[in-house]
C-alpha cells in the first residue's frame, strides 16, 4: 500500500486541483458564457441597425428636401387708410376658400382715430383644425400683415373656435 506521506501528498495535490478548478476554471467559464451572451445581443443590435439604415436614410432625405411646407414670402406694404374696408373682404374670401365660418371681424377704433402705425384686427372664426392651417398660410400672404399676436383655439361640438389678434401696418 501507500505510505502515509504519499497519501498526504496525493490529498494535497488533489485538493490543489479542486481549488484550482473551483477558483479559476469555473468562474472563467461563467464569465465566458456572459461574454458570449453579450456578443449575441450586440450582433442582434448590429443586424437591427443594418435593417433600419435604409429607412433612416430615406427619412433623412425627406427631411432635407424643401417641401411644400415652406411658407410664401410676401412683399410687405402698408395698408392705405382708404383701403381698410377691403381687409374685411379679403378675410372673408380667405375664410370661404378654407371653408371656415367667419363669425366676426373687429377693428380697433383707437388705432383708426389716432393715426397709429398699426391697425389691430380681431378675427373670430369656426371650422376644422386642418383647414385653419391653410387659413393662416393665406393670412400670411396679406401684404400689410405685421404680426399675429394671439391665437386662441377652443374645442366646440364637431368643430373648433378660433380667435386671432392680428396687427396690420397702415399708413
Amino acid at each position: 500500500m501507500l505510505s502515509a506521506q504519499s497519501l498526504i501528498y496525493c490529498l494535497i495535490c488533489g485538493a490543489g486541483i479542486v481549488v484550482f478548478v473551483l477558483l479559476i476554471i469555473i468562474p472563467t467559464q461563467r464569465m465566458s458564457a456572459e461574454l458570449d451572451r453579450d456578443i449575441e445581443k450586440l450582433h442582434a443590435r448590429i443586424d437591427e441597425q443594418r435593417i433600419l439604415k435604409p429607412v433612416f436614410d430615406n427619412l433623412l432625405k425627406q427631411v432635407q428636401k424643401k417641401g411644400p411646407t415652406d411658407l410664401p414670402v410676401t412683399k410687405k406694404t402698408k395698408l392705405a387708410r382708404g383701403d381698410i374696408h377691403k381687409i374685411s373682404e379679403q378675410l372673408l374670401g380667405i375664410a370661404q376658400r378654407w371653408d371656415l365660418d367667419l363669425r366676426g371681424i373687429q377693428t380697433d377704433v383707437n388705432s383708426l382715430e389716432n393715426k397709429a402705425e398699426y391697425l389691430l384686427v380681431r378675427i373670430h372664426a369656426t371650422g376644422g383644425f386642418l383647414k385653419f392651417r391653410g387659413f393662416l398660410v393665406d393670412l400670411g400672404k396679406i401684404p400689410s400683415l405685421e404680426k399675429i399676436e394671439e391665437i386662441r383655439i377652443e374645442a366646440i361640438e364637431n368643430s373648433r373656435d378660433f380667435k386671432l389678434k392680428v396687427w396690420l401696418a397702415q399708413q
